[in-house]
């Protein structure tokens, strides 16, 4: 997710968050393939969508906010040469199915919901890597199913109290439910000449993201992402991460202007034995923009005793 453009945007998505529209019917929702055969499964009543290949140790990477599988197709190939490599849509999300029933600490739940997830799909414990939104699910994980983590890599992690994700907290509460795509289109607007000079894997997860808003999950997807973004605000994770008994590298691209590198630090003090890389060049999310030097960091980190 790119960064607040200024405090008139967020005046605008204020005044989106009072309109009310009457949503006209929309087609089913019919997205582009993955980059790899795609799996399911039911978890808790919800269809989970997600993309596995390889042997060896598991890794289960859980993508950020607003996005999908295709944040990870950067570096899903190269890394299931060595390694199992697990990839879910997180309900409401993606092509995953959505909650048959509000969850206010819906970040707590996604913990406790990928766990049962790699109960089912047979996989004892594994290195877990969150993505923003996923590394805030991440430590959730680690320190309410500290059996199934094996390892625990924060890369630019949402979860800590303030900063722009606060004020996006704010918005959000004051939006209503259905109104909160056009909320994330007015804070975070979609420049296609930007979009252009993104990573491939960027494009085509905002090509999947935008089939979604466009289609019958759209209402779905609306409150699960007001949610998210409330929960994340309200459930935060710096009074646990004392907690966390997993070896820990917290991974942060050094042009992050969402969650500044000053953030890694931040988790680095109060992480027990925690270790920082910083990946330069990259932005929120350097597996996408980085992927050569954030496979070799998380390779080096898997590697060590």
């Amino acid at each position: 997710m790119k960064s607040f453009k200024s405090s008139a945007v967020l005046t605008i998505g204020l005044a989106l968050a009072g309109i009310c529209l009457i949503a006209a019917a929309k087609p089913a929702f019919k997205p582009i393939p993955y980059y790899a055969p795609e799996k399911s499964m039911e978890v808790q009543g919800v269809k989970l969508v997600y993309l596995e290949a390889g042997s060896g140790t598991p890794i289960l990477f859980i993508h950020g906010f607003c996005g999908n599988a295709f944040n990870w197709s950067e570096v899903f190939g190269p890394l299931s040469k060595n390694y199992h490599v697990i990839v879910p849509d997180l309900p409401g999300y993606g092509k995953s199915g959505c909650l048959p029933q509000k969850e206010k600490q819906i970040m707590l739940w996604y913990a406790d919901f990928l766990a049962e997830f790699l109960d089912k799909l047979g996989v004892k414990k594994a290195v877990v890597v969150g993505n923003s939104m996923g590394g805030s699910i991440a430590v959730w994980m680690a320190v309410r199913h500290p059996d199934k983590v094996d390892k625990l890599v924060l890369e630019d992690a949402a979860g800590l109290k303030g900063g722009k994700l606060g004020l996006f907290k704010g918005v959000a509460e004051m939006t209503p439910a259905s109104q909160t795509i056009s909320m994330i289109h007015a804070i975070f607007p979609t420049d296609p000449a930007t979009e252009a000079k993104s990573p491939v894997s960027e494009q085509k997860r905002v090509e999947v993201s935008e089939a979604r808003y466009n289609s019958d999950l759209a209402p779905c997807s609306s409150k699960i992402m007001k949610w998210s973004v409330v929960s994340m605000g309200k459930n935060v994770t710096e009074p646990v991460l004392g907690k966390i008994a997993a070896p820990t590298l917290i991974i942060w691209g050094s042009n992050d202007d969402l969650l500044p590198v000053a953030t890694a630090e931040k988790f680095h003090a109060k992480i027990p034995g925690s270790r920082v890389e910083i990946i330069d060049g990259g932005v929120h999310t350097p597996m996408q923009w980085r992927p050569e030097a954030f496979i070799k960091v998380l390779e080096a980190f898997i590697q060590s005793p």
